[in-house]
């Protein structure tokens, strides 16, 4: 079905509107939408060439916090899963570095699947998004585990 020009125009009026609100929500400190995720997967699927199909989800609970797999009937396709209240203490940059990190599993899984560390998955990432986002997030994931890590053995060296 074929909308009329007036549709059209509003349409294109309302997007920089909602791109503006997604953003914010990102910003705000409250979780991003679903809507919202799935688009910066997609951005970001795009940047680093990945052509698999990763669908983004908001869960209850996740104990990786995050977290990407394979979806059993379709070896093509992934599932990005984020927890909820994890999503709340990170900043747009922080999550698109965690995005960009689960980005790189993806790509591993689909050019050398028996290559998967999260440093080579973090190398992928580093395409994308700077060490420095990488950081802060690994820092903010070790204080809610209630651990310290080493980001050289996570990101190789500066």
């Amino acid at each position: 079905m074929r909308q009329s020009p007036r549709r059209q125009l509003f349409a294109l009026l309302c997007l920089p509107a909602l791109v503006i609100t997604l953003t914010a929500r990102i910003d705000a400190g409250e979780p991003p939408s679903t809507l919202a995720l799935q688009e910066m997967v997609n951005d970001l699927k795009a940047e680093l060439r990945i052509e698999a199909v990763v669908a983004a989800e908001i869960v209850t609970t996740n104990t990786l916090l995050v977290s990407v797999q394979r979806v059993e009937s379709d070896s093509r396709t992934f599932r990005m899963m984020f927890e909820e209240r994890f999503l709340t203490s990170v900043d747009r940059d922080e999550l698109k570095a965690i995005v960009a990190h689960e980005l790189g599993h993806v790509w591993i899984f689909t050019h050398h699947p028996y290559l998967q560390t999260e440093q080579l998955a973090n190398m992928v990432a580093m395409r994308a998004v700077p060490r420095q986002s990488l950081e802060r997030v690994y820092g903010k994931v070790w204080e809610r585990q209630g651990t310290k890590g080493d980001l050289v053995r996570f990101l190789g060296p500066e």
